[in-house]
């Protein structure tokens, strides 16, 4: 049987900001992402969605077993509790440098009935998700969900956002924020934070659409502490890279 395409817009900011979600919440929040555009994508009137486990199963691609329902109530828990950091934006008019919040609000499940969980997602997010620019689509169903690691979903969504660049030169400092692993110790070490990235790469080339990523060494980009990790190697316009290093040196301000 093939598959059913489930496909969100995700802003563009989102995917370029920080978090630290678990591989699960991720997941959750692109569900959640998913079922809210579809349900409300024309009006900001609702506060609250209704939402059926099983739809969030479905769309988070788990398995149908007893254990679900806990995960999905562990994943919702840490949208309410745990911040996304983004960068450099513009929405209702005002120009933001630096913007830090939660994705839920309230999340409960009414007595007697464990089929349906209602949420509230945060103001903020909500505006986000149905404002008209600056959105990349992306596949959960074929893609997204079938990575292992949130390290390898949080750079394919990246990745993806620069789909039409040849290349992106990430700083060593960027790459510890967008992963989130700006108190690790261990991959403040550029080669141990190389061999993770090299790691991520090999599994979206083998799962996913961007099959022709990889990383591009050099003795003066490990020097500098840069990666340069090609996206799409056909690019012939030159105005690709300037655009990207704009953008991310954009991003990395006040990341």
């Amino acid at each position: 049987m093939t598959e059913r395409k489930i496909t969100i817009f995700k802003r563009n900011e989102v995917i370029r900001g920080a978090d630290y979600y678990s591989l699960n919440a991720k997941k959750c929040f692109n569900a959640i992402y998913y079922l809210y555009q579809r349900n409300r994508a024309v009006t900001t009137e609702y506060t609250q969605t209704r939402l059926k486990y099983s739809s969030l199963r479905e769309v988070m691609n788990l398995q149908k077993d007893n254990n679900y329902v806990e995960v999905i109530n562990k994943a919702i828990e840490e949208l309410q509790t745990t911040l996304i950091k983004l960068n450099n934006f513009e929405l209702d008019g005002k120009k933001y440098k630096w913007y830090s919040t939660k994705f839920l609000n309230d999340a409960y499940v009414e007595k007697d009935n464990e089929i349906y969980v209602t949420l509230e997602v945060s103001t903020f997010f909500k505006k986000l998700m149905i404002t008209n620019i600056g959105f990349t689509e992306l596949d959960l169903i074929h893609y997204l969900n079938k990575f292992r690691t949130k390290y390898a979903m949080k750079i394919y969504e990246y990745l993806k956002s620069f789909e039409g660049y040849k290349y992106l030169d990430i700083p060593q400092s960027h790459m510890l924020k967008l992963l989130g692993l700006e108190e690790s110790k261990s991959y403040s070490n550029y080669a141990n934070l190389k061999q993770l990235v090299e790691r991520q790469l090999n599994e979206i080339v083998k799962k996913s659409d961007l099959d022709k990523v990889k990383l591009l060494n050099s003795k003066l980009l490990a020097k500098k502490k840069i990666f340069r990790i090609q996206i799409n190697p056909k690019s012939k316009k030159d105005a690709d890279k300037l655009q990207a290093k704009t953008t991310l040196d954009s991003l990395i301000k006040r990341f």
